[in-house]
C-alpha cells in the first residue's frame, strides 16, 4: 500500500514537471527520499547544554511536533533543540500524563523507573492550561516562509485532478467556498438554525464532563441543591451568577456572590465570610480586601438560602465557566447555560469573558484600571451574551463575529491531496518541497503577502494522514468520518496502550492521554487535592533545608548567610528563638548545597562558637540517602559536578579552569540575582575520568575558594520549588498571613478532630497517588516498548496554573526509539496487563 502511494505521488510530480519544462530538474530534486531501513546515523533529540535550565512552553512543544511530522520545507525548524535526522523519522507519539506537574515527578522520583532511564531529554515545561492534545492539534502552523510563487512548478498539483475528501467535508466546500463554516465549532454543536433558549441547557452528560457539581456526586456529598425542578420552557427566566473567591485552608472559597434577572436588575449582592482563616484575599482578581470583610457576619449558607428563595421553580442559571462558581456556592442546580460553552472555540479551547464581552457588546469589563472584578457586572455581560447568542442563532453569531473571534478559517483546498487514506505515508515523503502542503500551509492575502492559516490536525488531515488521538474522550464513543483527526475513548490507560498497539504503525501522529490519576483526583475533594500538592511542595523544600548551631546569641541571620551562601544560593535564612538555644533554619536553592554544607560546614566556628550542621528530621529525609543516590544515578547528571562560590566570569574562563582536569562539554553559570558577584555553575565533562579528577581532594589547592560536589539537580532545574515560597499563603493586599501555624498551606484553623481527619485522608491520597505514579511510568515503559524503530516519544507532564497566581511547572521528556528496543510485536504482547 505504502509502495504504491509513493509511485503515485512519483508519477504526479513526474508529470507536473513535464508540463513546466523542468522534467528533469524535478527528478532529481524533488522526488521523495528513500527511506534507508538501516541507517547509520540514526534521528536523535538533542539541545544545547547551557540553554538546558530554560523553561520551554507548549507552543514551542509544538513547533517541534509540527517539524518532526512535517518537515523542514513546511515548517521553521525550533530554535530551542536540535532534531538530528528527522527525515529518518517513523512517527512521532506525544503521551500525556493528566494533572500530573514536575513537582509530583520529583516527590515520587524512585517510582518513575522508566521516565528517568528511558529519556535522555528532559525539559521544565511551562504549566499548560486546558487540554495539551487538543493545543497541539489546534496550533497554527509556523511555516518555513515558502511561499507559491516561489515552488516549483512539480509542487503545484494539477488542477484537473479531482479533489477526494470525506462527503461531509465535501459538502462543506460546495456550500461555503469561502471558508468551511459547517465545521465552525459553534455550527458543528448548535446547528445554523436559530432555536429556542432551552435547547442551549446544558445535558446530564454535558455537565458530567464539564465537572458541574451533581447530585450523588461522590466530591458534592455535602452541597446544597436548588431542588428547582420545574419544566423548563424558552419563556423560562435567565439569572445570571457570578462569584468571587479567596484562598483558605480548604482552598477556593466564596466571598461575594451577584445574581441579576432577565432584565438585568441585580437581585443579590452580598459578601460573604468563609469560616475557614483567609490565607489569600486574592485582591487582585476578587476586589476582596481583609477591611471588606472585617464586619461581615453573612456565612456561604445564608447566601445559599437566599438563593434558593429568589429562584423560581423553572429558573435557568447563566455564567461564563459557571462550574467554578457553583463548586463555590456548594450548589447544585440541574439548569445552567454556560457562556463559555456557547461560544466555542476549536478543541476545547474557550474565550475569556472580557473578550466577549468586548467583541459582542462593545462594552469593556474586569479592567486593568480596577482593583478586582465586579461580579455584577461579570453576571450581567453573561446574561447578555447569552441572550443575544438565543436572539441571533449560531449562524449569525459566527458569521458577525467570524473575523474578530476566531479569525477566517483556512478554506479547504482547490487542488488534490493524494486522496484520502488512513495509512500514513513515511514522514520522509512529506518533508519535499513538492509536498501538498506547500501549497495548503500559506493563503495569500490583498497585498499578495502570504499568511499561515492551517491548523496542525487540520494539515494532517488533509495530507490524508489525520492523527490518532486515544484517551478518557467525553462524548467520543466511536471514530466518526468527520473529524479532522481519529478519536477513540478509552476507558482506562491500559485500553490506551492496547489500542496503540493495534494502530501505531498507521498514523504519524499519535496523542495519547494516560488519565490514571486524573481520576484519582475525580474521588478527591478538591480542597485535600489541592492541600495535597501544597504538601509535595514541602516535602521537596525540606530535602534542602539544614539546621545550623548552636549559635552565640549575638549571631544574626547576615552572620549566618555569609557562612552558608559559600555553598550555595540561599532561599531563606531563619534564626529560631524558641528553642533553648538558638539554631538557624538555612534553605538552599539547590540540594547540592544542602550537601556542602552537611559535609563541610560541621566544625567551622562561628563568633567563636563551633557549630554543627545537620538536616532535619522527617519522613522524607528518613529515606534521603537513597533518594540522592538515585539521583546520582540519573543519566542527565552522569559526567556533571556542581561548583559554587566561583567568581563571576564568563563561561571560556571559567572553562579553562576546569579544563585542566579534562575536556569540558559545556559550562552552565547559575545566579538567581544576576549582579551577585559569586555565583555557582554546573559543568559537563567527556569522560568520568576528567569528573573523578576535578572531585578529588588535591583538586582543592588548584580551585581556591571554590566548592565542588557531584551533580544531583538535573541540568534543566533552576531550584527544587517554586522561586517564591507559595504565593497562596500571603496576604492578596500587603503579604500579611492569617491563620498560618506552619510553613505549610493547611497548617492552621480548624478544630483538632477536622486537622485528624484532614491527615488521614492526606496520607491515604499521598499512599494511593505514589501507586499511581508507579503504574503511570509502568504504561510509559510498556508504550516506549510498542513504538516501531525511529519513532519520537515523547512525554509530557502539564503542570498546574490557576488564575490566582499559583504556579506549577510541567515536565517534557523527548527520546527516539531506537533500533536496540525496536518493536517486536510477539514480545509485546507479552506485557499485555
Amino acid at each position: 500500500m505504502a509502495k504504491a502511494s509513493d509511485s503515485k505521488r512519483k508519477r504526479d510530480l513526474s508529470l507536473a514537471s513535464e508540463d513546466s519544462g523542468h522534467s528533469k530538474r524535478s527528478k532529481v530534486e524533488y522526488s521523495p527520499p528513500i527511506q534507508p531501513l538501516e541507517s547509520k546515523s540514526p534521528p536523535h533529540v538533542t539541545r544545547c547544554f547551557e540553554h538546558l535550565h530554560e523553561a520551554i512552553s507548549l507552543p514551542e512543544l509544538s513547533g517541534l511536533l509540527q517539524y518532526a511530522v512535517l518537515g523542514e520545507n513546511i515548517i521553521t525548524k525550533p530554535s530551542w533543540c536540535r532534531l538530528h535526522h528527522q527525515r529518518k523519522l517513523s512517527g512521532v507519539t506525544v503521551t500525556v500524563l493528566e494533572d500530573v506537574t514536575q513537582v509530583h515527578f520529583y516527590r515520587y522520583y524512585p517510582q518513575f523507573k522508566n521516565l528517568r532511564r528511558r529519556y535522555k531529554t528532559r525539559c521544565t515545561l511551562l504549566p499548560c492550561v486546558g487540554d495539551v492534545s487538543s493545543f497541539i492539534l489546534n496550533s497554527e502552523l509556523s511555516h518555513s516562509g515558502t511561499v507559491m510563487s516561489d515552488l516549483p512548478r512539480a509542487s503545484l498539483p494539477s488542477s484537473s485532478t479531482t479533489i477526494l475528501l470525506p462527503p461531509s467535508l465535501s459538502s462543506a466546500s460546495a456550500s461555503h467556498k469561502g471558508g468551511d463554516l459547517q465545521l465552525h465549532p459553534v455550527i458543528r454543536k448548535f446547528g445554523s438554525e436559530t432555536r429556542g433558549l432551552s435547547a442551549y441547557i446544558l445535558t446530564g452528560e454535558e455537565m458530567s464532563k464539564y465537572k458541574f457539581p451533581l447530585k450523588g456526586a461522590p466530591d458534592c456529598k455535602s452541597f446544597i441543591c436548588t431542588e428547582k425542578n420545574g419544566q423548563v420552557t424558552d419563556s423560562s427566566p435567565l439569572y445570571g451568577l457570578d462569584c468571587e473567591m479567596c484562598l483558605t485552608k480548604l482552598g477556593h472559597e466564596v466571598t461575594r456572590v451577584s445574581l441579576v434577572d432577565s432584565s438585568g436588575q441585580c437581585m443579590l449582592d452580598e459578601l460573604v465570610k468563609p469560616h475557614n482563616p483567609i490565607y489569600n484575599y486574592l485582591t487582585r482578581f476578587s476586589g476582596i480586601t481583609k477591611d471588606m470583610l472585617a464586619q461581615v457576619t453573612t456565612r456561604l449558607a445564608d447566601v445559599q438560602s437566599k438563593l434558593i428563595q429568589l429562584l423560581p421553580q423553572d429558573a435557568i442559571l447563566v455564567g461564563h465557566s459557571l462550574d467554578c462558581d457553583l463548586r463555590a456556592l456548594e450548589m447544585i442546580h440541574n439548569n445552567v447555560i454556560d457562556t463559555s460553552l456557547l461560544y466555542r472555540r476549536e478543541y476545547g479551547a474557550r474565550f475569556k469573558l472580557n473578550v466577549l464581552a468586548g467583541v459582542i457588546l462593545k462594552r469593556e469589563i474586569q479592567s486593568e484600571e480596577r482593583r478586582g472584578h465586579d461580579p455584577t457586572e461579570d453576571a450581567l455581560a453573561a446574561l447578555e451574551l447569552a441572550q443575544y447568542f438565543v436572539s441571533k442563532g449560531p449562524r449569525q453569531v459566527v458569521e458577525l463575529h467570524l473575523q474578530q473571534l476566531w479569525g477566517s478559517p483556512a478554506s479547504l483546498p482547490e487542488s488534490p491531496v493524494n486522496g484520502f487514506c488512513h495509512k500514513s505515508p513515511p514522514l520522509a515523503s512529506l518533508n519535499t518541497v513538492a509536498s501538498p502542503l506547500a501549497s495548503l500551509n500559506t493563503a495569500t492575502t490583498s497585498s499578495g503577502l502570504p499568511t499561515s492559516r492551517l491548523t496542525f490536525g487540520r494539515a494532517l488531515f488533509k495530507t490524508g494522514q489525520p492523527a490518532l488521538q486515544l484517551g478518557r474522550l467525553a462524548g467520543t464513543p466511536s471514530q466518526t468520518s468527520n473529524e479532522l483527526w481519529r478519536r477513540q475513548c478509552c476507558s482506562s490507560d491500559k485500553k490506551v496502550l492496547e489500542a496503540l498497539r493495534r494502530q501505531v504503525q498507521s498514523h504519524s501522529l499519535s496523542l495519547l492521554q494516560l488519565s490514571s490519576y486524573s481520576q484519582l483526583l475525580t474521588r478527591t475533594q478538591p480542597s485535600y487535592t489541592q492541600r495535597n500538592l501544597h504538601k509535595l511542595v514541602s516535602r521537596l523544600r525540606e530535602i534542602c533545608v539544614v539546621y545550623v548551631g548552636p549559635l552565640s546569641p549575638d549571631c544574626t541571620e547576615r552572620d549566618v548567610k555569609r557562612l552558608c551562601s559559600s555553598y550555595g544560593v540561599l532561599r531563606s535564612v531563619t534564626l529560631l528563638s524558641s528553642t533553648h538555644r538558638v539554631y538557624a533554619v538555612v534553605e538552599y536553592a539547590l540540594l547540592e548545597g544542602a550537601a556542602l554544607a552537611v559535609e563541610r560546614l560541621n566544625g567551622c566556628a562561628l563568633h567563636g562558637c563551633p557549630v554543627k550542621v545537620q538536616r532535619p528530621v522527617g519522613e522524607v529525609t528518613l529515606d534521603l540517602e537513597e533518594y540522592l543516590c538515585d539521583l546520582r544515578e540519573d543519566p542527565l547528571n552522569e559526567r556533571l559536578i556542581y561548583a559554587a562560590n566561583i567568581a563571576a566570569d564568563n563561561p571560556a574562563d571559567l572553562q579553562m579552569t576546569f579544563d585542566q582536569f579534562g575536556p569540558v562539554e559545556g559550562v552552565s553559570v547559575r545566579s538567581q540575582r544576576p549582579r551577585k558577584k559569586r555565583k555557582h555553575a554546573f559543568f559537563k565533562y567527556h569522560s568520568t575520568e576528567s569528573l573523578e579528577a576535578a572531585l578529588d581532594p588535591s583538586a582543592e589547592l588548584t580551585l581556591g575558594q571554590v566548592k565542588v560536589c557531584r551533580a544531583l539537580t538535573p541540568p534543566h532545574l533552576c531550584s527544587w520549588t517554586p522561586d517564591a515560597p507559595e504565593t497562596s499563603l500571603s496576604n492578596g493586599e500587603n503579604g500579611e498571613t492569617e491563620g498560618r501555624t506552619d510553613g505549610m498551606v493547611g497548617g492552621g484553623g480548624g478544630g483538632e478532630e477536622e486537622d485528624v481527619i484532614d491527615e488521614e485522608l492526606e496520607t491515604e491520597l499521598d499512599r494511593e497517588t505514589a501507586g499511581v505514579m508507579r503504574k503511570l511510568d509502568s504504561k510509559v515503559g510498556k508504550i516506549f516498548e510498542a513504538l516501531p524503530e525511529n519513532t519520537l516519544s515523547i512525554v509530557i507532564l502539564p503542570g498546574k496554573e490557576s488564575l490566582h497566581g499559583t504556579f506549577h511547572p510541567g515536565l517534557c521528556f523527548m527520546e527516539v526509539k531506537q533500533k536496540s528496543t525496536a518493536f517486536n510485536p510477539m514480545e509485546s504482547l507479552k506485557n499485555i496487563e
